[in-house]
Protein backbone atom coordinates (compact mmCIF):
# COMPACT_ATOMS: atom_id res chain seq x y z
CA UNK A 1 0.00 0.00 0.00
CA UNK A 2 1.41 3.19 -0.99
CA UNK A 3 1.33 6.95 1.52
CA UNK A 4 -0.91 8.31 -0.99
CA UNK A 5 -3.34 5.37 -0.33
CA UNK A 6 -3.03 5.64 3.12
CA UNK A 7 -3.36 9.27 3.05
CA UNK A 8 -6.34 8.77 1.84
CA UNK A 9 -7.69 6.07 3.56
CA UNK A 10 -7.01 8.07 7.08
CA UNK A 11 -8.63 10.70 5.47
CA UNK A 12 -11.98 8.82 4.94
CA UNK A 13 -11.91 8.00 8.18
CA UNK A 14 -11.84 11.51 9.40
CA UNK A 15 -14.32 12.29 7.12
CA UNK A 16 -16.56 9.64 8.30
CA UNK A 17 -15.51 10.97 12.12
CA UNK A 18 -16.52 14.50 10.88
CA UNK A 19 -19.83 13.34 9.95
CA UNK A 20 -20.63 11.60 13.24
CA UNK A 21 -19.77 14.81 15.29
CA UNK A 22 -22.30 16.67 13.05
CA UNK A 23 -25.07 14.40 13.31
CA UNK A 24 -24.67 14.56 17.40
CA UNK A 25 -25.22 18.22 16.52
CA UNK A 26 -27.89 17.46 14.54
CA UNK A 27 -29.53 15.21 17.10
CA UNK A 28 -29.46 18.05 19.56
CA UNK A 29 -31.76 20.09 17.42
CA UNK A 30 -34.24 17.38 17.29
CA UNK A 31 -38.14 18.79 18.97
CA UNK A 32 -39.36 16.82 22.04
CA UNK A 33 -42.38 15.95 19.97
CA UNK A 34 -43.58 12.26 19.61
CA UNK A 35 -43.24 10.15 17.01
CA UNK A 36 -41.75 10.68 13.31
CA UNK A 37 -43.05 14.63 13.45
CA UNK A 38 -39.93 15.22 15.52
CA UNK A 39 -37.57 14.48 13.03
CA UNK A 40 -39.22 17.01 10.66
CA UNK A 41 -36.69 19.56 12.47
CA UNK A 42 -34.07 18.16 11.10
CA UNK A 43 -34.35 19.83 7.99
CA UNK A 44 -33.58 22.68 10.03
CA UNK A 45 -30.39 21.84 11.04
CA UNK A 46 -27.14 23.09 9.24
CA UNK A 47 -24.94 20.05 11.18
CA UNK A 48 -27.32 17.39 9.55
CA UNK A 49 -27.22 18.43 5.77
CA UNK A 50 -23.52 18.83 6.31
CA UNK A 51 -22.94 15.54 7.87
CA UNK A 52 -25.63 13.91 4.92
CA UNK A 53 -22.90 15.77 2.39
CA UNK A 54 -20.00 14.78 4.12
CA UNK A 55 -21.03 11.53 3.98
CA UNK A 56 -22.20 11.41 0.21
CA UNK A 57 -18.82 12.73 -0.42
CA UNK A 58 -16.86 9.99 1.60
CA UNK A 59 -19.18 7.30 0.25
CA UNK A 60 -17.82 8.75 -3.04
CA UNK A 61 -13.63 8.34 -1.95
CA UNK A 62 -14.23 5.27 -0.40
CA UNK A 63 -16.00 3.55 -3.68
CA UNK A 64 -12.50 5.55 -5.30
CA UNK A 65 -10.79 3.62 -2.31
CA UNK A 66 -11.92 0.16 -2.77
CA UNK A 67 -11.03 0.10 -6.43
CA UNK A 68 -7.44 0.98 -5.89
CA UNK A 69 -6.94 -0.79 -2.42
CA UNK A 70 -7.62 -4.18 -1.98
CA UNK A 71 -11.09 -4.33 0.49
CA UNK A 72 -9.38 -6.43 2.92
CA UNK A 73 -6.24 -3.83 3.12
CA UNK A 74 -8.74 -0.85 3.11
CA UNK A 75 -11.34 -1.39 5.48
CA UNK A 76 -9.14 -1.86 8.96
CA UNK A 77 -8.70 1.99 8.50
CA UNK A 78 -12.65 2.48 8.78
CA UNK A 79 -11.98 1.37 12.81
CA UNK A 80 -9.88 5.00 12.43
CA UNK A 81 -13.31 6.34 13.11
CA UNK A 82 -13.17 4.54 16.59
CA UNK A 83 -9.92 6.79 17.37
CA UNK A 84 -10.95 9.52 16.29
CA UNK A 85 -14.69 10.41 16.93
CA UNK A 86 -13.94 10.43 20.70
CA UNK A 87 -11.28 13.07 20.18
CA UNK A 88 -13.74 15.14 18.25
CA UNK A 89 -15.89 15.11 20.76
CA UNK A 90 -14.01 15.60 23.56
CA UNK A 91 -12.47 19.23 21.87
CA UNK A 92 -15.93 20.09 20.09
CA UNK A 93 -19.05 18.62 22.08
CA UNK A 94 -17.03 18.62 25.52
CA UNK A 95 -17.25 15.00 26.18
CA UNK A 96 -15.51 13.21 28.36
CA UNK A 97 -12.71 10.28 27.01
CA UNK A 98 -12.01 7.56 29.85
CA UNK A 99 -8.86 5.58 29.95
CA UNK A 100 -10.20 2.90 29.07
CA UNK A 101 -11.27 4.50 25.84
CA UNK A 102 -7.48 5.68 25.27
CA UNK A 103 -6.32 1.95 25.92
CA UNK A 104 -9.26 0.61 23.35
CA UNK A 105 -7.96 3.19 20.67
CA UNK A 106 -4.71 2.06 21.20
CA UNK A 107 -5.49 -1.62 20.36
CA UNK A 108 -7.64 -0.69 17.65
CA UNK A 109 -4.65 1.48 16.12
CA UNK A 110 -2.31 -1.81 16.50
CA UNK A 111 -4.50 -3.70 15.02
CA UNK A 112 -4.88 -1.57 11.84
CA UNK A 113 -0.78 -1.76 11.96
CA UNK A 114 -0.69 -5.67 12.57
CA UNK A 115 -3.45 -5.73 9.83
CA UNK A 116 -1.01 -4.31 7.03
CA UNK A 117 1.86 -6.27 7.63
Amino acid sequence: MTLRQIFFLSAFALLLSIGQVLFKQASESLTNGSGPGGFLSLLESGSFWAAIALYGGSTLLWIWLIREVPLSRAYPFVALAFVVVPILSHFVLDERISRAGVAGSALIVLGIVVSQV
